[in-house]
């Protein structure tokens, strides 16, 4: 393979789709608590992506890396950074047009899935509320 004109390596070839910027995103371990980047290797101390693993999104990239993070470092320094309680509506098919929370997943979190969805029958005695947020602010304000 060696002796190829272009031999496959195990790290892809990236390339500039505009000026400074990669078609992939890799992590960067040694700024703070780390983040993601599609910025040129050199700008932070890299020689080459060899043998990094990259990823085709920043949020990819973020939930590959950097998932352990309580701050979520790597996914506040995107351009675009996704919400903990995003604007969501409730209107599509299958879903309702309340939240309520499920509290035996994890730590917990607020969903607008029909109740079968978390293995309850109903929401008869559940508190639920109109918008993601509150729900999310009602019931697990202490995972801030």
């Amino acid at each position: 393979f060696s002796q190829m004109a272009n031999p496959p390596t195990q790290a892809p070839t990236v390339t500039a789709t505009e000026a400074g910027t990669l078609t992939v995103f890799y992590p960067v371990y040694g700024e703070g608590e780390g983040f993601c980047t599609n910025e040129p290797p050199t700008d932070h101390g890299l020689s080459s992506l060899n043998g990094i693993v990259t990823s085709a999104t920043n949020a990819e990239c973020c939930t590959k890396h950097f998932s352990w993070q309580k701050s979520a470092f790597c996914f506040s320094q995107m351009a675009n950074p996704p919400t903990q309680a995003p604007t969501v509506t409730a209107t599509e098919a299958g879903t309702m047009t309340v939240f309520y929370p499920v509290y035996n997943e994890g730590e917990g979190f607020c969903t607008n899935d029909p109740p079968a969805d978390h293995g309850l029958s109903s929401l008869n005695g559940i508190s639920t509320s109109a918008t993601h947020a509150e729900c999310c602010n009602k019931h697990f304000s202490w995972q801030k």
